[in-house]
């Protein structure tokens, strides 16, 4: 880091605390404090929606999946645009019909206070983990940046994020999403720019997409593969070539994460409180279509990345250990896995100078098989990063400083690039970003996890007639505790590539959730005794597949939803009905309509995702036949 670097991130930075700060201070009432007074405009509710997904997960981790795998991760967004369609039309004019301050307590008003509570304190745990892992991003890169172990750096990050959004509250973190995207678009684009500039200035602009293309860095969509299997294979058979262990392809795209975003994006108060914060249901929706429109081609944009990285890294030196504490481990074995680490490194050398060949054989216009020497290569590259990671790990194990397997190290990949070869001004730009990111994401899950246990729990069952300053307090007090419980956690579940870390969490519990309010939007005699029981069940559903079954992670969703709804409708048939309303509805609507008509919007948002899908098809077809 040089002073540059540093007066460019330290100058962003301040500015994105204070003025997240400055907009919010003062905040008299709950109201103020977790729905900032209802102000915000549409667009500033849209980019925080979006910052929550174009997080410092995003940008490490998808970086470090587009080099490792290519864009295959695109897929997991393919039902982002219809699960807003649903979202506008059905989810946001239940929330934004009374002035609530959390999503569980539309529940209330449909079912009663036990399936409100029940809801609410499975999102909590559910959202908790999550933020432990959201933690463990920033973490990575201060880690790099200063020298320090990931531990203190994940506590330094956890309490200054908690610090920031104690003073800030909602509102803080929604003003912070709107510079963090600025920043993110800003910085992804001039680094993809940089690499691009390298790439095309060593191969031209088509021997730069050949060289994707050949390495699988452009095959984005998969929709069928002759070497599957349906049958659901159960837990320890072989499961190599089933269709439902395939984590990303076309159909877990479309049907494994339309469940997941329903419930993330209208069940989650991480997100919902964005909902509530907009100026009405129009302003609502406007915000949810921005993410709709957008979300795909800036997360195409991340992964693409991590395929001009690595081609980059195939022109010049890629590095066999891109965790810095593996290399400081490596220089101390002995031994076997020294021997190990030796034979890996002697492949991985082998297989970058033969890369190196292709590529520059490419560039020249000479004959050969360079499509299947790239492929190759690629392919005995990661055996042999695996291969030293494990020796490594080994020995780690044997000093008493690691447990359980190895873990791939590409959330590091990234980083690495950033203080080896990125210049330093954009360096300091990055790290802004990446901090911005950090706060914005972590402060958001932590505004959620205390808005959930102020209005849900502590406000509802203990001090329901308490005035506004004692329950400010008190909702200040309990964001510190959740901080201080989520930065301890991220310690334990940290590590391994984050974006699926952190989904892999929720996914067992947002199907789940979800079909608590399916049941309440849908599903008429559905009570709350019916509710409670369908959330318990899909939560069993969940546990007895991952148990029993071999099933990829996104159709825990589906499960969960499935089995919630299900129980859900039987219980309510055949037990009594009970009062579906707690308390009356209010006679007028708070949120009045601007009668704007969304049908020719609907219809545009899901004809663009459809095109997009197929782009996505094509390049994926060329980069097969590069």
């Amino acid at each position: 880091m040089t002073p540059v670097a540093w007066l460019v991130f330290a100058l962003l930075t301040a500015y994105t605390i204070w003025d997240g700060v400055r907009r919010t201070r003062g905040a008299k009432s709950l109201e103020g404090f977790f729905a900032a007074g209802r102000a915000i405009p549409w667009w500033a509710a849209g980019l925080s929606v979006m910052a929550t997904q174009l997080s410092a997960i995003t940008i490490l981790s998808g970086v470090g999946l587009g080099y490792e795998n290519g864009p295959e991760w695109v897929q997991f967004y393919f039902a982002l645009p219809f699960a807003m369609l649903v979202l506008c039309h059905w989810f946001v004019p239940a929330l934004r019909r009374h002035p609530i301050l959390t999503a569980y307590e539309f529940l209330e008003r449909r079912f009663g206070p036990a399936t409100r509570t029940l809801t609410s304190l499975v999102f909590l745990g559910s959202r908790c983990c999550a933020f432990a892992v959201v933690l463990y991003a920033p973490a990575v890169v201060f880690s790099v940046m200063t020298g320090l172990p990931i531990g203190p750096t994940i506590w330094i990050t956890g309490l200054a994020t908690t610090g920031y959004t104690l003073v800030g509250g909602t509102g803080g973190v929604v003003w912070t999403d709107v510079k963090q995207m600025l920043l993110i678009v800003v910085g992804i684009g001039a680094c993809a720019l940089a690499l691009l500039w390298q790439n095309t200035t060593a191969l031209g602009l088509g021997g730069t997409l050949q060289a994707l293309g050949q390495s699988g860095k452009l095959a984005a969509v998969e929709v069928w593969n002759p070497a599957w299997t349906f049958a659901v294979p159960l837990a320890g058979a072989d499961a190599a070539h089933s269709f439902w262990t395939d984590k990303y392809n076309l159909w877990t795209g479309l049907f494994g994460t339309l469940c997941l975003f329903l419930s993330y994006f209208g069940c989650d108060q991480s997100q919902v409180q964005s909902i509530l914060t907009a100026r009405s249901a129009d302003h609502s929706r406007r915000a949810l279509l921005l993410s709709a429109f957008t979300k795909v081609p800036l997360q195409l944009l991340v992964l693409l990345l991590g395929g001009l990285l690595y081609v980059a890294q195939g022109l010049g030196e890629e590095p066999l250990l891109y965790r810095p504490s593996d290399r400081v481990l490596a220089q101390e074995l002995t031994g076997a896995p020294a021997e190990r680490f030796a034979a890996a490194a002697e492949q991985h050398a082998a297989a970058r100078a033969r890369r190196t060949r292709a590529l520059q054989g490419l560039a020249a216009g000479m004959a050969g098989d360079h499509a299947t020497i790239l492929r190759e290569t690629a392919m005995a590259s990661q055996k042999a990063r695996a291969d030293a990671r494990a020796a490594v790990h080994a020995h780690a194990v044997a000093r008493g400083l690691a447990t359980g397997k190895p873990e791939t190290d590409s959330n590091y990949v990234f980083p690495h690039f950033l203080f080896h070869d990125l210049p330093k001004p954009l360096l300091g730009l990055l790290l802004a970003a990446i901090f911005a990111a950090a706060i914005s994401s972590a402060a958001g899950a932590l505004s959620s996890l205390t808005a959930a246990t102020m209005v849900d729990l502590h406000r509802r069952w203990l001090l329901p007639h308490a005035d506004e300053t004692t329950l400010l307090r008190h909702s200040r007090g309990y964001m510190a505790a959740w901080g201080v419980l989520a930065t301890a956690a991220a310690v334990w579940l940290g590590g391994g590539p984050l974006l699926e870390r952190v989904n892999e969490v929720g996914s067992w519990f947002y199907g789940s959730i979800l079909g608590v309010f399916c049941l309440a939007l849908f599903v008429p005699r559905a009570h709350g005794l019916g509710a409670c029981c369908g959330l318990l069940a899909g939560l069993l559903a969940v546990a007895a597949q991952h148990q029993f079954l071999q099933v990829a992670y996104l159709w825990d969703n589906l499960t969960g939803c499935v089995a919630c709804v299900t129980v859900g409708t039987f219980v309510s048939v055949l037990a009594p009905r009970q009062a579906t309303l707690a308390h009356p509805a209010p006679a007028h609507d708070t949120e009045p309509s601007e009668n704007t008509r969304w049908g020719p919007t609907y219809g545009r948002v899901a004809v663009l995702a459809v095109l997009v899908m197929l782009l996505l098809w094509l390049l994926s077809a060329y980069g097969r036949s590069a």
